[in-house]
């Protein structure tokens, strides 16, 4: 690790404690000057229980093809997700969640071996964590009588449209939950807001608590309103930095040392015309990966159209997704842009075939309500690598060509997606279907077969004041 690099690191962490001091003194001068005051329900309950039975074709969460190194190609399963939460409001400024997460799954033929990682030296499991704290947090509202609000705890952080911050609702563990502290400022449609935390690894026969977490991370984020010609316009710049300081990740000279990273980015969109939308994301990353020296970039892009005076209300949209990539595999500068912290679930491809890295996304999508309570989005994507030396980020680890040969043609997948809100309160079902053409690089590297999903699943969720 560079000099440089240390003492920076060295001034971030007073920084840091600096910070979490002033949280202290914080919630010191709110304990003598809030004054009391009743909160509407004392106390609730809140319980979210789901089941999701999928099957996978010739693929699964790890491997593509026939033969996988482990696993089935050939696999149905059922995930099992209860989330139960007590909500507390002693005083109309202060909320007190206390809850618990427990995720189970049944018949998968993917042993748990396979989700280890071997730079947390832990198994980090997306389908199967027991009982551990959920949504467990303090949060004082109204600081000093501002539109100030402080949380402390675990906790979901997501933003916008989930593509830098997402909770990753879809994973049955959840692929993003923090321990963190968030302060928020709101003012009218605009708020900032800035946090320091670290987020879990799901590890299932451990507490969360007894082993180390993920990466730590401190960001601002904010969200503000510009109105313009008639128009709203909304802007969310963000700056974000993220690291781990295990001294766990690879060089390219084969050395290991830390991570550092910073983003600068921004997301944009509005309907800009009756019927017509946009959303734009660019983000830009730098640090150190290990020895190596990392600038890598992301971008997203979509425009849609709504016809509301159509049966149905159709609404069409074209996006594109791009990850930068590593060109050359020796050079001690690292390329691949690694996704912040954000969901890859709905974004590129329903079949989580693909992630923000080293990744050209076409996307064309169809959605439409033939019923109010029934509404379907059909996709079509056609992807790339963004660089052949680099891997394809299913398994980097196995589908990676360092000599460009394999081609950059990934495949194309289509998926359709229905939702149909059931008239028994609190009771959502979702099925879906999805296909995958393996293209060049897929057939050399994996196999030449194509991939089969579907998935069908109930959602149950109530709460009930109990005070």
């Amino acid at each position: 690790m560079s000099v440089g690099r240390d003492a920076a690191h060295k001034l971030y962490k007073k920084v840091i404690v600096m910070w979490k001091k002033c949280l202290l003194a914080f919630l010191t001068l709110f304990a003598f000057v809030s004054s009391p005051a009743v909160a509407d329900d004392l106390l609730r309950i809140n319980v979210d229980i789901r089941y999701r039975w999928e099957y996978e074709d010739n693929f699964n969460q790890k491997f593509y093809g026939k033969n996988p190194p482990k696993g089935d190609s050939d696999d149905g399963f059922l995930l099992q997700r209860i989330r139960l939460t007590f909500d507390f409001n002693p005083h109309k400024n202060v909320h007190i969640s206390a809850g618990l997460q427990d995720s189970r799954a049944y018949d998968v033929a993917l042993p748990d071996d396979a989700f280890y990682n071997s730079r947390l030296g832990l198994e980090h499991n997306p389908n199967k964590d027991y009982l551990e704290p959920f949504d467990t947090y303090l949060e004082l509202k109204k600081l000093f009588g501002r539109k100030l609000s402080l949380k402390g705890g675990r906790q979901i952080i997501a933003y916008g449209d989930k593509r830098i911050f997402g909770p990753g609702k879809w994973g049955n563990t959840g692929r993003y939950i923090w321990d963190a502290v968030k302060l928020s400022y709101r003012f009218g449609d605009n708020f900032v807001d800035t946090f320091y935390g670290r987020n879990i690894i799901h590890e299932p026969d451990r507490f969360s608590l007894d082993h180390r977490h993920f990466f730590e991370g401190c960001a601002v984020y904010s969200h503000f309103l510009i109105p313009m010609q008639g128009r709203d316009f909304y802007l969310e710049p963000f700056f974000v930095r993220k690291w781990d300081t295990h001294a766990n990740f690879k060089s390219e000279d084969n050395t290991f040392d830390d991570f550092y990273s910073n983003y600068y980015g921004l997301r944009t969109y509005a309907e800009i015309l009756p019927g017509f939308d946009y959303d734009f994301t660019f983000v830009w990353q730098t640090g150190e990966w290990g020895n190596d020296d990392l600038e890598a970039y992301g971008y997203h892009l979509l425009a849609g159209y709504k016809f509301r005076t159509v049966p149905w209300t159709p609404r069409i949209s074209a996006e594109f997704s791009y990850a930068s990539g590593d060109g050359n595999p020796t050079d001690g500068d690292r390329g691949t842009f690694d996704g912040v912290f954000g969901a890859r679930d709905r974004m590129y491809g329903r079949m989580n075939l693909m992630d923000w890295k080293n990744l050209q996304d076409a996307q064309a999508n169809l959605e439409f309500k033939p019923l109010k309570n029934l509404g379907f989005k059909a996709e079509l994507h056609r992807f790339w690598l963004a660089e052949d030396k680099d891997a394809w980020y299913q398994n980097q680890k196995v589908y990676k060509d360092k000599t460009g040969k394999s081609g950059n043609e990934l495949g194309v997948e289509f998926d359709i997606i229905g939702k149909y809100i059931t008239p028994f309160k609190g009771l959502e079902c979702q099925f879906g279907y999805g296909h995958f053409w393996p293209g060049e690089f897929v057939k050399k590297m994996a196999d030449d077969v194509e991939a089969d999903w579907c998935f069908l699943q109930l959602h149950y969720r109530f709460f009930e004041a109990l005070l």
